[in-house]
């Protein structure tokens, strides 16, 4: 009951409003609990100069994910849980609630993603599925996003291998098929790997939600092989993202005649592993630096003392919004540009964005919005 109680309250603040990914895990981590922070948000709010309440999500709204889940046989996920996939929950803006459908385990299995263009050529997807095919007979996960082209040739692959599996990772609810024509291939992730989104159950097709759904597969992932991508390709996206947790970058060359290889070569020359072949891989991967993962959502490393916040409060703030504006800016660089001590700042970016004065990027990015009265 306990655990139920707790993961209704985790999904009633991740759907609050002006909750996003990295302000829950400050919320939860500043006040010990998502009960806790629920309880806390609109002083919050008021202390960034919001003047309204922020909308909670009703418990009724929550219990309905519930019943949801358990109607399509999907699994809910919180950050907390130790089925959570380890590698994701240090990336600086992890999905606090993960929807799941099929195999959960292999969640934290090795996991390599192989990504590209939906527009791809048929070189390309023959490749990507043999390069994801051989690399899960050598045991890793194959991620990718389930779009048409080079991603549907990766899930393909990976599921051809003998034991081998795959995780899709969806910009829909996982009970949304997209693209519609995906659907045999969704119903075999669903038995034989897995099925993730953060996005709960009736959330519409939105582009902009597909940025957010790259990095979670770059952040599930050891590395990124990227096969076809144009230059405004949200591969690239994929691939920046894995550069910025940390991951290994991969891609496979293609003729300067042809915009799909534009992406890949591009990111050779900068300093991504050149790939061929899966052993290209397998030996890059020997070399990485093991990951050093710390514990994000460690309450008793970072729980408020509210007496000494509220003592230094109104001098950080200032300085804070000096720092500030409509330009994104990654928040290391503003706790060194202020001088201020990371936990001040983060309350004060914190109660920023519950106020609706802030808007949070992928990479730990920041800006000020200007123009907001609430």
């Amino acid at each position: 009951m306990q655990k139920e109680q707790n993961l209704i309250n985790c999904l009633r603040l991740s759907m609050s409003e002006n909750v996003g990914p990295a302000t829950f895990k400050r919320l939860v981590s500043f006040f010990g609990s998502a009960e806790e922070a629920l309880k806390n948000i609109n002083d919050f709010a008021q202390m960034g100069g919001r003047k309204t309440k922020v909308q909670i999500a009703p418990i009724a709204k929550a219990e309905a994910q519930l019943k949801q889940a358990e109607k399509v046989e999907a699994s809910i996920l919180t950050i907390q849980d130790k089925a959570y996939p380890s590698l994701l929950k240090h990336i600086s803006d992890p999905p606090p609630i993960l929807f799941t459908l099929g195999k959960q385990e292999i969640l934290n299995k090795e996991i390599l993603a192989l990504v590209g263009t939906r527009n791809a050529s048929l070189n390309g997807k023959n490749f990507a599925q043999f390069l994801a095919q051989e690399l899960a007979t050598q045991g890793y996960v194959i991620a990718s996003g389930m779009a048409r082209g080079i991603d549907k040739a990766a899930h393909i692959g990976a599921l051809q291998a003998p034991e081998g599996t795959t995780v899709a990772v969806l910009g829909t609810s996982v009970d949304t098929v997209y693209p519609e024509e995906n659907k045999d291939i969704y119903a075999q992730i669903k038995e034989k790997g897995c099925i993730i989104s953060e996005f709960p159950f009736g959330t519409q097709l939105n582009p902009v939600n597909f940025p957010r759904r790259n990095r979670i597969i770059s952040g599930l992932s050891q590395g990124v092989i990227v096969v076809e991508a144009n230059l405004k390709s949200g591969s690239l996206i994929t691939a920046k993202e894995a550069l910025s947790q940390g991951r290994e970058v991969f891609a496979v060359p293609g003729s300067p005649l042809d915009p799909r290889s534009a992406g890949p070569n591009m990111l050779i020359q900068d300093g991504a592993t050149l790939v061929t072949k899966a052993l290209d891989v397998i030996e890059a991967l020997k070399k990485q630096t093991t990951f050093h993962l710390k514990d994000t959502l460690n309450a008793t490393d970072y729980k408020l003392d509210m007496k000494q916040i509220q003592n230094n409060l109104e001098k950080a703030y200032d300085i804070v919004m000096e720092n500030l504006g409509p330009e994104m800016i990654e928040i290391d660089t503003l706790i060194r540009a202020t001088g201020l001590d990371s936990q001040m700042v983060n309350v004060v970016l914190t109660q920023l964005e519950l106020a609706g004065r802030l808007e949070h990027f992928t990479g730990n990015r920041v800006a000020l919005i200007y123009g907001v009265e609430k």
